[in-house]
């Protein structure tokens, strides 16, 4: 089993200091966080690129993090980031402005909105070669079948992307290192 930080949603504001102090423990640990939600099954192990690893570490060298006290609408708890106002709770609003500040600063003049980072962690990925099953927990599918009907355009190639690596097996261009007992998972329909 792989190392992972695990935290649990219940949509409460404690749930959400939890994730927020998950969140850091995962980056400083560098394994992948899990998000647990109320429905038993959800949840979320995303990969964190070592390139991002690294500048919220420099983030939190150069800053350190925020500590929020114990007062009307704040969490008690230390924070990667804060608010204008000092608190850890982020509203739409603020969220939007920080964004637009972030797209400003970094040059960006496309019209893109923060899901759009979602859309383009999926598309990126499975483009690549990213596990259609892995992808779907990652961005919190239920159905795997939900994430391969909204990506499939990105996906053209795969057919030829098999093709192409079953060759390369087959004439020993490419070795494999697989298990020599493979376990099935079975589920109820």
């Amino acid at each position: 089993m792989t190392a992972q930080v695990t935290v649990g949603l219940d949509g409460s504001r404690e749930g959400f200091a939890a994730a927020a102090w998950a969140a850091c423990e995962a980056v400083l640990r560098e394994v992948p966080l899990h998000l647990v939600h109320m429905e038993a099954g959800q949840g979320r192990a995303v990969p964190l690129p070592p390139s991002i690893a690294a500048r919220v570490q420099e983030h939190l060298q150069r800053y350190g993090t925020f500590r929020a006290r114990d007062a009307v609408n704040r969490l008690p708890g230390d924070y990667l980031f804060s608010n204008v106002g000092g608190t850890n709770i982020l509203m739409y609003a603020l969220v939007d402005r920080l964004w637009r500040t972030a797209k400003q600063s970094a040059g960006i003049t496309r019209k893109i909105t923060p899901h759009w980072l979602r859309r383009f962690f999926a598309s990126a990925g499975l483009s690549k070669g990213a596990p259609v099953t892995e992808m779907a927990e990652w961005l919190g599918h239920r159905n795997p079948r939900i994430t391969h009907e909204t990506y499939a355009h990105v996906m053209p190639d795969a057919p030829g992307r098999l093709r192409a690596l079953m060759g390369s097996v087959f004439t020993r261009e490419t070795e494999l290192s697989l298990p020599l007992e493979f376990e099935a998972v079975v589920q109820a329909a």
